[in-house]
């Protein structure tokens, strides 16, 4: 009997074994792919124009990548407002003019994309409120790279029973000559914060991802400007410009940013992309923007 129970798991082992060496070859058919419309479009309060990008989804199979889809119908309705457009322009985007800035209104917003060859997709959108902030400048009070700063304090006040979200910018501007810049213009800034929950823009340097992360409260922080005020004899202004997300826009922003810092990673976890339209490809979101003079 002690002799059989030996042999068993042996003979096991060696049948395991003779399984990993050959193979275990199993056929799974996959379903054909079946294009859809991905489209997606992204409206903030100052935009001067409704720009969307309509593209056809590809199987995991296919060579070839995704192509602009042409002749689509872009419909965004507003309450009882309605814009209607089919015009590409020379970046293949979808782009109707408006002859003023978009503004945030109160009612929901329908996003609808139609094709004859596709099944039409759609997304709906609310527009967050305006934010409301608070600046406080502290000059040559931090340091930036080694170097005298001054520090920006911004306070992203809170609205109750909100989990607001945010996009956050500094430019400077020199209202004098004496600096050698353009005075007409303002400039870009590569600002730090040790703010935690804040995540950079990716394609957009000088901007920040902030979030409540679910939490009621001011969001306040300290930013690093990287302007020595001694060099420009504090004849400069700084303009912060707040854009106030939608959740839905706010989670596309976050994913995409995952999905940049784990491209070319053979160890990151993959990401897949967040979409709230109808067939969950391609996303509709939107922002209030207001822009802040310190």
């Amino acid at each position: 009997m002690r002799l059989f129970l030996l042999l068993f798991p042996a003979a096991l082992l060696l049948s395991s074994c003779d399984n990993l060496v050959n193979g275990v070859v199993r056929d799974i058919d996959l379903p054909p792919h079946e294009s859809q419309l991905a489209a997606s479009l992204f409206l903030d309060s100052r935009d001067s124009n409704i720009s969307a990008i309509v593209s056809s989804s590809k199987g995991i199979y296919d060579t070839g990548q995704s192509k602009s889809v042409y002749n689509a119908e872009c419909i965004l309705d507003v309450g009882t407002t309605n814009y209607n457009w089919s015009t590409m322009d020379q970046y293949e985007r979808y782009t109707e003019l408006l002859p003023d800035r978009f503004g945030a209104p109160t009612d929901s917003l329908v996003f609808t994309v139609n094709h004859p060859d596709f099944t039409s997709v759609s997304a709906t959108q609310v527009f967050p409120s305006a934010p409301q902030v608070t600046l406080e400048l502290n000059y040559g009070a931090t340091q930036l790279y080694g170097e005298i700063s001054d520090e920006l304090v911004i306070t992203l006040k809170d609205i109750p029973d909100v989990n607001q979200h945010y996009i956050v910018s500094i430019d400077v501007h020199f209202r004098t000559a004496l600096s050698g810049q353009d005075t007409s213009q303002y400039y870009n800034l590569y600002w730090e914060t040790e703010y935690p929950n804040s995540t950079p823009l990716w394609g957009q340097e000088s901007a920040l991802l902030l979030s409540e992360d679910g939490l009621d409260r001011n969001i306040k922080f300290s930013a690093a400007t990287g302007i020595n005020p001694i060099d420009f004899a504090m004849l400069h202004e700084y303009r912060v410009k707040v854009s106030a997300l939608s959740e839905e826009m706010y989670l596309f922003y976050k994913s995409y940013s995952a999905y940049e810092n784990a491209n070319g990673n053979p160890f990151a976890e993959p990401v897949v992309l967040y979409s709230n339209m109808s067939n969950n490809m391609g996303c509709f979101g939107v922002s209030t923007t207001k822009r802040f003079y310190k």
